[in-house]
């Protein structure tokens, strides 16, 4: 007779929580019962993504109720933001469903030890999700510490970095996001594992973000006798490694020493050495999943992290964070500029891109600071405006632009132009001449810039930069026109054609942006906003530094996906940013 299974269900769908559930999978005690997202299209997605190779299995019930989930499941596994994991936590044990809750379980004390409280008056468990700490492999290092085979030990050390990118949620989270509370609670998991839970004095040493988020932090233990560091990084690389430090030798696990497949035993005789090796299957989740599985069967097993070190854990966030928010919210509240819109290919999600159409309706939108535009050139060497180098991605026909005359590239159809009642000239490949021509009257009403970025980087499309000076001339606009391009050489150009005009470089790292920029003495540094990975040197400080922003972090498929403010970005130095849907910002 088949065992029941325990029924799991799972709050949250990011990526921790598809790992989960390729892991549980591995489990044959349990099954996943209901997913639930507060946006139940998200939580319907998350079922059918994790579905596709298990089409006659029974389907997980996916709901925006809690209700509906606590209904579907026995047991309840946490990966949500880190600030919702109280009130989740909470509800789940007040609806008597044993808890399994991502790390760290909350970012106040009273919080977690209320939790606990409620756990043990309705006979539930309670744990956090730290696959580290059930792990073969960190087990068995564990023992070998303890063991007195490198004597007394004195000294750990826990480092845990990774680079993160610099708007994501890790490092703009005012209240709950850095370094610390994303990656200490692996760092002082061996700590209080083999120096206890009872220091006696904690210092801390932070490297910030411009908003005030750490990026990258040491945590210094001072116990009665031994010391531990944690050292954690978001923004800043090291090495990752565990290192526990004893009288007699030391025990080294190399990064990334939280998936323990392997450490060793060194002494002070160096050609002395025990290595130890276990298997780490999955993602490692399976260890936690089947360990948490156990206790709610009644069979603990014994691993995990104990509520003392939880509870050690969450203080020592609490207390960093007290003073750490502080600065945070200091920073974020310091009067800037607004940052500047500028239309990436014209208004590109509501017409179709780099044409007459799409550029007039940006130039109309209240608020605007600039249109962005890309040039090439056609087969009989006019200047025209289009993206990519090849026609097949927005038209009809194939292959290179530039291997087709202006007369041909104007009986060429753009696709989905239909529904636009206006003059075909306006849906079709336009010269760069006919952009001027449109354009002006708002560049001298109303201020309007235009960013041209030069096509160069794959083609080198020979006298380009002189022939789009000449006509920005004919037209008397230089003093609205900024030149970019992703090939130095181009820019470099621009400026030997006339010191005067304004230039920007373009690259994906900003970093690549001021070397380049710097070398061909741009004006401006035109980043990826996903991709802000320095600070800018004070030589670029009070620069323009316009961000293209090919994710759309505001708004994605043309809707809002958060009320983040545009002033966080200006926290990174960026003054204006290239969108798709600069009428949605504005």
């Amino acid at each position: 007779m088949e065992k029941e299974k325990i029924k799991i269900g799972i709050i949250g769908t990011g990526r921790i929580a598809h790992r989960f559930v390729q892991d549980l999978k591995m489990v044959e005690e349990a099954t996943l019962s209901s997913v639930y997202n507060p946006h139940s299209k998200s939580a319907e997605r998350f079922v059918e993504d994790i579905c596709t190779d298990d089409k006659n299995a029974d389907r997980p019930i996916a709901t925006s109720e809690l209700a509906q989930l606590f209904e579907a499941c026995d047991a309840v596994y946490i990966a949500s933001p880190h600030a919702t994991h109280y009130e989740y936590a909470k509800k789940a044990l007040e609806a008597g469903k044993h808890v399994l809750c991502e790390k760290p379980m909350t970012l106040v004390l009273r919080e977690a030890e209320e939790l606990f409280q409620i756990a043990k008056e309705r006979k539930l468990i309670l744990r956090e999700a730290v696959k580290t700490a059930y792990c073969p492999g960190f087990l068995k290092l564990l023992e070998v510490a303890k063991s007195g085979v490198i004597g007394e030990i004195c000294d750990v050390e826990a480092a845990f970095t990774k680079l993160e990118s610099t708007y994501g949620r890790e490092l703009t989270d005012i209240e709950s996001g850095g370094s610390v509370t994303e990656l200490g609670t692996y760092c002082m998991l061996p700590i209080f594992k083999l120096m206890g839970c009872d220091y006696i004095n904690l210092r801390v040493q932070a490297i910030n973000a411009p908003n005030g988020v750490d990026k990258y932090t040491k945590l210094y233990f001072t116990y009665e006798n031994g010391m531990a560091t944690a050292k954690m990084g978001l923004g800043v690389k090291s090495e990752g490694q565990l290192l526990i430090s004893g009288t007699k030798g030391y025990i080294l696990a190399e990064s990334p020493w939280w998936l323990t497949k392997k450490f060793e035993v060194r002494y002070e005789d160096p050609t002395k050495k025990d290595v130890y090796e276990d298997d780490f299957i999955g993602a490692g989740l399976v260890y936690e999943i089947v360990g948490f599985i156990e206790d709610c069967k009644g069979n603990p097993i014994r691993t995990g992290v104990t509520e003392e070190e939880t509870l050690a854990t969450i203080d020592v966030m609490e207390q960093f964070l007290g003073t750490s928010v502080a600065t945070r919210r200091k920073a974020t509240e310091k009067e800037r500029e607004s940052v500047g819109i500028w239309a990436h290919r014209g208004l590109s999600t509501e017409y179709p891109e780099n044409t007459l159409l799409a550029y007039e309706k940006a130039a109309q939108v209240p608020g605007i600071k600039g249109i962005e535009l890309d040039v090439q050139l056609s087969k009989d060497g006019e200047v025209m405006v289009f993206h990519d180098e090849t026609l097949d991605r927005v038209t009809d026909a194939k292959g290179r632009l530039t291997d087709y005359t202006l007369d041909e590239l104007k009986h060429i159809a753009i696709r989905h132009t239909e529904k636009f009642d206006c003059d075909r000239k306006y849906i079709q490949i336009p010269t760069f001449e006919e952009v001027l021509e449109l354009l002006k009257p708002y560049c001298e009403k109303d201020g309007l810039k235009i960013n041209v970025e030069l096509k160069t980087s794959v083609i080198h499309y020979e006298g380009i930069e002189q022939k789009t000076y000449d006509l920005v001339k004919k037209h008397g606009m230089e003093k609205y026109i900024v030149y970019s391009s992703f090939w130095a050489e181009s820019v470099k150009k621009m400026k030997e054609i006339d010191p005067a005009c304004e230039t920007g470089m373009l690259a994906g790292r900003l970093s690549d942006c001021i070397k380049w920029g710097d070398y061909a003495k741009t004006d401006a540094l035109h980043p990826d906003i996903g991709e802000l990975d320095c600070e800018l040197p004070e030589r670029w400080q009070g620069k323009p530094v316009r961000a293209w922003n090919g994710i759309e972090k505001l708004y994605h498929n043309n809707n809002r996906t958060t009320k983040q403010d545009l002033r966080e970005f200006a926290l990174w130095g960026v003054t204006d940013i290239f969108t798709n849907v600069a009428d949605k910002y504005l």
